[in-house]
């Protein structure tokens, strides 16, 4: 059988969870498509674009390749279309439509290694009561209201701040 491409289609609550956590593999809400076998290509999308590149291992797409920033394509708006809501999780992709895509996502970077810190004042009274309620606030809180620096290793005054794997801005008024 010949390898079959997709665009997977992810809805906002599936997108979130991916963009926050290193995982291996997404395992879609939707089922898998009538003809869709492992080793098929897949592009997994949110409303912004194409965050991933991956393929089919059983019930799940097994990430191959993240963007650092969601890319927007042709395939994306069509999806998604002027609502934001995605119309259908799964698209199948001709081959040149597939290759169109891929050509038209970023060169991937060189790995490097970075610094990142999350720090948080807590009053305790004493050390081990202190780490036991930072663990806590970050189990509640999580990446979705926990702001986390990232700054190239060794380049520390580089650093920005990240909120679901997103630069966010950090105002001490906020």
């Amino acid at each position: 059988m010949p390898m079959r491409y997709w665009l997977l289609a992810l809805d906002e609550d599936e997108y979130t969870e991916q963009q926050a956590y290193e995982v291996e593999a997404v395992e879609p809400a939707a089922a898998l498509p009538e003809g869709a076998a492992d080793g098929d290509e897949v592009a997994l999308v949110g409303r912004e674009g194409v965050f991933a590149l991956g393929e089919i291992d059983g019930a799940a797409v097994a990430y191959r390749r993240r963007l650092e920033e969601p890319a927007a394509t042709a395939e994306t708006v069509s999806v998604y279309g002027t609502e934001g809501a995605a119309k259908d999780a799964w698209t199948a992709l001709n081959p040149e439509a597939w290759e169109d895509l891929v050509r038209t996502l970023p060169t991937p970077e060189r790995r490097s290694d970075w610094l990142v810190t999350l720090s948080m004042p807590i009053e305790a009274v004493d050390k081990a009561e202190a780490v036991r309620q930072f663990w806590s606030y970050i189990r509640s809180l999580g990446p979705k209201e926990l702001p986390t620096f990232v700054a190239p290793y060794g380049r520390e005054l580089e650093g920005t701040s990240f909120l679901l794997g997103v630069e966010h801005e950090q105002d001490p008024e906020e």
